[in-house]
């Protein structure tokens, strides 16, 4: 379909001038983001408005990026996947297209001035996951905006990954003052799907603000056990395991069960090394009692971390057992089962028993 010569002329000048276009398909209006203001001009459609704007869209293309089939060729085999060039970027956000948008909020290329032209361009809940996900968008003029639209959308969002990946978002990015972080721990309270962004976060985010704990590494495991097992014992360790335990007899769903898992796995991971994650209740038997075996040689290396680690043998058990947790523990009950609520949790009894019970162990007095 042919543009009206009076839509034709004003793209051009729109697309030569614009950061960044959008397009409001209800009122048929082409928008455009300049430097210091923003133009508007009203489409003239000469035949079935679907079609027109089509049209419309094939010409933006056209003057964005050079070939009438940027859209949807381009970007549907390059969206979402990090492949982005950076240069084609800023393209992209002038071809009026929401995907194109996503694409470029995904790029691992952002940048705070890209961020602030594609909040512009679709001011959405996904959009601003995906750009708050990037430490220089959070850090940047436009992260703080991101942040509050985030926290004053969560009422809304309803379904546990949206809520899950905005909690775990608002508390990485720092940019929520205790206030607001107070509020959100409040929610979590009576929220599974809050309560399990807060454990994909950390353990540090579920009380008032802590220093992160830091596990060293470098040492050998009987170091790295002594230290886990101070740190579950700590008030703030104690919390993350409470919490944890709550979210699996809570969980609703997939998402909050697999999220709960691999933030107990992500805790403990200092111990398992690259060991592969179990897929059985009796692969994770078996691989506990592997490495519990290991690493209790391992202790004879240090005498006093040896004999603190003597008087915990459950306690250390447990905590290879929480290292041992992730989505491949339950990938083969998902993968056959499409069970929600009470119905999922008395299903995976069996399954997470183990679980439960290394949580009751870290949780019980020295």
């Amino acid at each position: 379909m042919q543009l009206a010569d009076e839509d034709t002329l004003r793209l051009n000048v729109l697309a030569t001038t614009a950061l960044a276009i959008r397009i409001d398909e209800k009122t048929m209006c082409v928008e455009a983001l300049t430097e210091h203001q923003t133009h508007r001009i009203e489409l003239k459609p000469t035949g079935h408005p679907d079609r027109y704007l089509r049209a419309v869209r094939e010409n933006l293309s056209v003057l964005a990026l050079g070939t009438p089939g940027g859209y949807p060729v381009f970007i549907r085999r390059w969206t979402r996947t990090g492949a982005l060039e950076t240069e084609r970027l800023a393209g992209l956000l002038r071809l009026g297209e929401a995907e194109a948008v996503v694409a470029v909020a995904a790029s691992p290329n952002l940048d705070d001035e890209l961020a602030r032209r594609a909040w512009w361009c679709l001011p959405t809940a996904e959009v601003a996951r995906l750009m708050l996900s990037h430490p220089d968008v959070a850090n940047g003029s436009i992260g703080p905006e991101l942040s509050q639209f985030l926290l004053d959308h969560l009422p809304f969002e309803d379904t546990s990954r949206s809520i899950i990946d905005t909690v775990k978002l608002l508390l990485c990015s720092r940019l929520l003052n205790e206030e607001e972080s107070g509020r959100l721990r409040a929610r979590a309270e009576n929220h599974v799907a809050c309560m399990v962004g807060f454990l994909s976060a950390g353990p540090n985010y579920l009380c008032a603000p802590e220093a992160a704990p830091r596990f060293d590494t470098e040492s050998g495991n009987d170091a790295l056990m002594e230290q886990l097992l101070q740190h579950a014992g700590s008030p703030q360790g104690q919390t993350f395991l409470r919490c944890a335990q709550q979210a699996l007899e809570k969980a609703i769903d997939m998402d909050t069960v697999v999220d709960t898992l691999n933030a107990l796995g992500d805790y403990g991971k200092p111990l398992r090394g690259e060991t592969v994650l179990p897929r059985s209740v009796q692969d994770l038997r078996q691989i506990v009692e592997s490495l519990t075996n290991s690493s209790g040689t391992a202790l004879d290396s240090d005498e006093v971390a040896a004999n603190q680690s003597a008087k915990n043998p459950d306690r250390q058990s447990a905590l290879i057992t929480l290292s041992l947790c992730g989505e491949p523990l339950v990938a083969p009950f998902f993968a056959k089962s499409d069970a929600v609520g009470s119905l999922m949790r008395k299903k995976l009894e069996p399954v997470l028993e183990p679980v439960f019970a290394a949580l009751e162990t870290l949780m019980k007095q020295n």
